[in-house]
């Protein structure tokens, strides 16, 4: 099976990142780890180089850590997944029937605190969620993003599910997308 966006034309099995598990100041400390490592790594000792490689090899592990969701409209199952590395870990279920597909936003507020009372610090994401919903307890999230890319992948999805309408919660009160 190949993996497809829902911007091409012949989809057989889509592939997205829904969330990543590090927030922005935590993938910036990430990365300070990655130097650090090297600077262990190139003080050529075997405690440096072993030190070095945990600290590198942890830091690519938060890195590289995402959460995902393959939909095949096929076979009508998906899965939502965790990859890190290259491995995919999670498991294919049924795809329930979907009665409306939503756009939300995704309105996530990360907080930092440094360890031994240091500043706290916010960042804030402005993305936009793309949901699968077949009731108000029943939804997945197959994509975020911009709102105008988000707009034009439930057009394609509304069209690969028989048309199901499409609803815009991130305006009040909430409209429906033709």
């Amino acid at each position: 099976m190949t993996t497809a966006t829902l911007d091409s034309g012949n989809l057989k099995l889509y592939d997205a990142k829904t969330e990543e598990l590090v927030s922005p100041v935590s993938k910036v400390l990430c990365y300070g780890v990655v130097i650090l490592s090297l600077l262990f790594m190139l003080s050529l000792s075997i405690a440096g180089l072993i030190i070095g490689f945990i600290l590198l090899l942890a830091a690519l592990l938060f890195l590289t850590t995402t959460k995902r969701i393959s939909i095949d409209f096929e076979n009508s199952v998906y899965r939502e997944y965790t990859s890190t590395f290259g491995v995919k870990v999670g498991e294919w279920k049924k795809l329930f029937e979907c009665k409306t597909i939503t756009i939300t936003s995704s309105g996530k507020m990360f907080s930092n605190n440094l360890a031994m009372g240091g500043a706290q610090t916010y960042s804030y994401s402005g993305n936009v969620n793309l949901n699968l919903k077949k009731d108000n307890y029943k939804k997945i999230v197959i994509a975020n993003g911009s709102y105008s890319d988000i707009v034009k992948k439930a057009r394609t999805v509304s069209g690969l599910l028989n048309g199901i309408e499409i609803m815009d919660y991130t305006q009040k009160p909430a409209v429906q997308i033709h």
